[in-house]
């Protein structure tokens, strides 16, 4: 991350650290220029600074890597809300967005804080303004807004083995990807005999495991290097470990990692299969929304309501929600009126068994 200083009203230097990626998507000349003049000043790897608006920046980014701050102009657009809903809508949480416009407007300025915009300035925007928009996006200054965005972390647990849990979170998390543009990671907990690389189809790696034996380790480096990718949004922690080698983990290392991977990333979709009890337990309970898998067997049944009883949900905006995976017909099942008496309280979602597209 560069370090931004200033040595005068318009003037400025930078410490010799890594520099951030910035880019602008402007619709006058003057604008353009100066951004072009100043950015690369300021420490800013330019990779893209152009004449544009906000669709231009949705085009060429839906598929692309963004960076971390992101100029936009809004002067001329008919539906300024809408256009930076869309952006907001493709961008991962880490990045930060600074909009330019004409209209100097406190309920427009409210509005755009609103739907997650860093800053607002009105054209023509005088360097020093500029510059400390760009550094509070950046973080290289105090905000003088709420905690940035981050992403949601969802813990899925089957309750049994052999419910389909770990499909669940693959299907998950390409639909969120691929439907929803949304940057997603998905980690398999299990470090051993995890199957969720068998399941998307790429080769397993020791990531995971390198990741959470050294935490204190743990940064954006480091979980690149662990990182498989499914595809350009769907991204894949996991490990392969010898069954005679693999050690436990504690929970503050997954803490930290998550921690992490939360700044990066919309979703963060943890399969708990074959977890530790302990363990599984105290992630699912960190966890933004927990789900738990189950079939309709009894004792699907009894295991569902004994996790239920420990996950409370205390924390503001957390959610438990109940998967029924038929998976398989079994002359044993349970009627579903009576899974939900017996569980004590409604199933959230229902898939039912089709044999013929098995």
């Amino acid at each position: 991350m560069a370090v931004l200083k200033t040595t005068g009203s318009n003037s400025f230097t930078v410490a010799e650290q890594q520099a951030r990626t910035a880019a602008a998507y402007v619709t006058d000349r003057e604008t353009e220029q100066q951004l072009k003049d100043l950015l690369p000043k300021w420490g800013y790897i330019s990779a893209r600074i152009e004449r544009g608006s906000v669709p231009d920046a949705i085009r060429h980014y839906r598929d692309q890597t963004m960076p971390d701050v992101l100029i936009v102009d809004i002067s001329k657009s008919s539906l300024p809300l809408s256009d930076l809903q869309a952006l907001a809508d493709i961008s991962p949480p880490n990045v930060q967005v600074v909009a330019l416009g004409l209209r100097d407007n406190v309920g427009l300025y409210r509005d755009l804080m609103e739907i997650g915009v860093t800053d607002y300035l009105v054209k023509p925007v005088p360097s020093e303004l500029l510059y400390k928009a760009v550094a509070r996006a950046s973080g290289q200054m105090s905000p003088q807004k709420a905690e940035p965005r981050a992403g949601k972390t969802v813990s899925v647990l089957g309750v049994r083995g052999g419910v389909g849990a770990t499909s669940l979170v693959f299907n998950t998390g390409w639909l969120l990807a691929h439907e929803f543009s949304r940057h997603v990671m998905l980690s398999d907990l299990n470090l051993a005999n995890g199957s969720l690389a068998l399941e998307i189809g790429i080769e397993a790696n020791s990531g995971l495991a390198d990741l959470l034996s050294r935490p204190e380790r743990i940064d954006k480096i480091f979980i690149d290097r662990a990182t498989l990718s499914a595809s350009d949004r769907l991204k894949v922690l996991v490990s392969e470990c010898d069954l005679t080698s693999a050690r436990p983990f504690d929970g503050a290392a997954m803490t930290r990692l998550t921690e992490e991977l939360r700044n990066r990333y919309h979703f963060i979709l943890q399969d708990l299969d074959r977890s530790p009890p302990e363990l599984c337990c105290e992630i699912l309970r960190k966890a933004d929304v927990r789900l738990l898998v189950m079939d309709a067997g009894l004792a699907s049944l009894r295991d569902c309501a004994r996790y239920l009883e420990l996950l409370e949900e205390k924390e503001s905006g957390q959610k438990t929600l109940i998967v029924l995976n038929c998976v398989r017909k079994g002359t044993g099942d349970v009627h579903f009126s009576r899974i939900e008496k017996y569980i004590g309280r409604e199933i959230d979602f229902f898939i039912p068994f089709e044999k013929r597209r098995m």
